[in-house]
């Protein structure tokens, strides 16, 4: 075959013509660069990778146009550490997200040190997303989100533009007071839902939520009629039931927003190599500790597994959430009792405290996070 045919040839370098460049684990490290972000004043730095591993649901509200935009508003084409992102986002709720994601890395970096000490290895590339029972093996989280846009319906005629204004702020403050997660459902103890919002809240609860759960973050958009409410919930399976109680000796996560990434198979071995060079009693120690998590979690996994074959229906049900955000959109209507004596008027009886009708348009949107899979 010549050099002139169609199928192209290997290269004596056997690179087959491809581009590769020298030292490919710092073209890695230097393509996962920092990313300084501006979020309403207050700023945090995370890695490219870690930012990328977020659920897409929380990227979206991070990055609505999917593009970097500078502090001087413009777009950023090719980001570099030196840049700043200006990021239109609550910094409680992203320190929120920060906290419990930096909490399920670690746990399945103790998991993998767990398998590793029992002679399993460290698997962190080999799984099947078809097998429901990846849920039991992985950290996974479980994001719901709520968009709530609310609607006032002046309750006097001729109010001017700013009473109507100072309205809508008192009743959004109103509204955040309603922080109960499935109330926003029609949720009322004791009374059984329509069969969908049912059907969907049994699965929560199931899975990680409560009944009586309220939002991990609730708060008012600035300058619109518009909550933002997010929950992350930690998905119940047999590491996270078996171990929670176990890493409350362990030391707990840093106020740093930077997430940890999720340590390659390779650094694992580098990492317990320079163990081997510390004190033999700290080793020893370190040993003992391991060993009683491993005994532990291997006895509560084999209960687990010879009480029930078959995984949890619901947990599977959730895989359908994986990297697929679900929305479901709806309406519905209230009464808020307001003090309208602040705005200097009374309603047409002569009172000041009047109701005032508000429609709600809610869109909720649930997605599931299997931490350690891109």
């Amino acid at each position: 075959m010549s050099h002139n045919d169609i199928v192209t040839q290997v290269t004596q370098d056997g690179n087959g013509g491809m581009f590769m460049p020298a030292g490919g684990d710092e073209y890695s490290d230097d393509y996962n660069i920092e990313i300084k972000m501006n979020m309403r004043g207050h700023m945090f730095t995370i890695t490219r990778d870690d930012l990328m591993a977020l659920p897409e649901s929380i990227l979206l509200c991070l990055f609505p146009n999917g593009i970097f935009i500078g502090m001087d508003g413009q777009v950023i084409n090719n980001l570099t550490e030196d840049d700043i992102v200006y990021v239109n986002f609550p910094p409680e709720c992203f320190q929120y997200i920060c906290n419990i994601f930096d909490k399920a890395v670690k746990d399945l970096h103790l998991i993998n040190e767990l398998e590793y000490h029992n002679g399993g290895g460290v698997n962190n590339t080999n799984f099947d997303i078809n097998d429901p029972n990846i849920l039991n093996d992985r950290p996974s989280i479980i994001v719901l989100r709520e968009d709530l846009d609310y609607y006032v319906i002046p309750p006097i005629a001729k109010m001017n533009v700013e009473q109507m204004r100072h309205l809508k702020l008192i009743i959004g403050e109103k509204l955040l007071e309603f922080n109960k997660i499935f109330q926003g459902l029609g949720y009322v103890s004791g009374k059984q839902l329509k069969p969908a919002e049912q059907h969907l809240m049994d699965m929560l609860c199931s899975s990680g939520f409560q009944n009586d759960e309220i939002w991990g973050h609730r708060s008012l958009e600035p300058g619109k009629t518009v909550i933002f409410s997010l929950s992350l919930a930690r998905l119940n399976n047999n590491h996270h039931s078996n171990n929670q109680n176990h890493n409350s000796n362990i030391n707990s996560p840093t106020d740093s927003p930077n997430l940890k990434p999720v340590t390659s198979s390779t650094s694992l071995v580098e990492e317990r190599g320079r163990h081997k060079e510390k004190d033999s009693k700290e080793k020893e120690k370190r040993k003992s500790r391991l060993s009683t998590l491993a005994q532990s979690i291997s006895r509560a996994g084999s209960k687990v597994r010879s009480s029930s074959s078959k995984p949890n229906n619901n947990n599977t049900k959730l895989l359908l959430f994986w990297r697929k955000p679900a929305r479901k959109c709806w309406w519905s209507n209230t009464t808020v009792e307001v003090d309208i004596s602040e705005l200097g008027l009374v309603d047409s009886n002569g009172n000041a405290i009047t109701g005032v009708k508000v429609n709600i348009r809610r869109v909720w949107t649930l997605e599931l996070s299997i931490i350690g899979i891109q």
